[in-house]
């Protein structure tokens, strides 16, 4: 089996050289870096990372918090493509990853401070933003380094990943006053998820700015499974049947929305226009092709998991957040040209 001193042989410089290549030392040049690099893999030589683990009291793992079972995670696209954003860079850094799934809030609090406590994992991702978050009272406390991918309530003292949801979220609505909507309904998620009540934050101002009277009943709210979307939304159309517009705060539940529609006999967007959130993959290819907002998802992912690493490794002393762009994509649900609109007001 290859060793270190095979591999500095090879690439023609010292073992310690050698060593602190592995071991990421930024004083090593990116030309050395390279040819040791190149010559660990033509010898075949693999580093013994539970060994350097042992020494550098570093698991190189990252822990995912997701906030679903892994079941429920996998099924909504947005998990797929934030997961390979975070994969992206991770692999990169050398770092792996441990899902960390749960039914619950008690079990996510529980599995997550095991995984910490165990010191199984260097730093957390923690995929949600939530009110009265104990999850993030307790990772303070252990001195655990974390990013949240939202914006959490105490955004001054956290570090954070986000898109501008309130302000993407009004351009959206705006959109829709610009083809004519003054009567637009809404389909929400649960409010202890902070992005959901900075959705509907961003559509109150547009219909405030715009001189249209907020209505409360025009607002529903649903857990995101299909049937309770799709009953609720014929629901409220049956209540209110003078609605031209639903805004759903994401694309899972626009997806049932556009079914509860047709079910009720009407048609999208000739009788009703829809709008999602997040730009799933499938959005594209639903009938019709939804309008929606890209909230770059892959990038949320990188930039979080970058900003995690950079705490692991550098310990900055203050907080600092990153806002994620986001752009308006125009299809088939709401009419219009197709193409993209600018999400943030830029």
């Amino acid at each position: 089996m290859p060793t270190i001193k095979d591999v500095a042989k090879s690439a023609g410089v010292s073992p310690s050289t050698v060593s602190r290549v592995i071991n990421n030392h930024p004083r090593i040049s990116s030309e050395t870096r390279k040819k040791v690099k190149e010559s660990m893999k033509r010898i075949g030589y693999h580093p013994n990372i539970i060994a350097r683990s042992l020494v550098k009291q570093k698991t190189n793992t990252l822990g995912l918090v997701m906030p679903y079972s892994t079941e429920e995670a996998f099924a909504d696209p947005f998990y797929s493509e934030i997961l390979r954003g975070i994969g992206s860079v991770a692999q990169d850094k050398e770092y792996s990853l441990l899902l960390i799934t749960s039914n619950g809030e008690q079990e996510e609090l529980e599995v997550t401070l095991k995984a910490v406590r165990s010191k199984r994992v260097d730093g957390l991702l923690i995929l949600r933003a939530k009110s009265n978050d104990a999850l993030l009272k307790e990772l303070k406390e252990l001195e655990t380094p974390f990013v949240v991918v939202g914006r959490p309530e105490d955004e001054k003292n956290n570090f954070w990943v986000n898109n501008d949801n309130i302000e993407s979220t009004k351009n959206l609505i705006e959109y829709l006053i610009g083809l004519g909507h003054k009567r637009i309904g809404v389909i929400t998620g649960d409010s202890e998820y902070i992005v959901y009540k900075d959705r509907l934050e961003g559509y109150r101002r547009a219909l405030y700015h715009n001189g249209i009277e907020y209505n409360p009943n025009y607002v529903i709210q649903t857990t995101g499974h299909h049937g309770l979307t799709t009953r609720y939304t014929k629901e409220l159309l049956e209540s209110y049947p003078k609605l031209t517009a639903i805004f759903a705060v994401d694309d899972l539940i626009a997806y049932g929305a556009i079914l509860g529609i047709k079910e009720l006999g009407l048609k999208v967007p000739d009788d009703i226009s829809v709008v999602g959130f997040n730009n799933n993959p499938l959005s594209q290819l639903i009938t019709p092709a939804l309008t929606t907002v890209d909230i770059n998802i892959f990038e949320l992912g990188s930039t979080a998991t970058k900003s995690l690493i950079n705490i692991i490794s550098e310990d900055p002393k203050e907080y600092y957040h990153e806002i994620v762009k986001t752009n308006i994509i125009v299809r088939d649900s709401c009419g219009g040209d197709k193409g993209e609109v600018d999400g943030n007001g830029e």
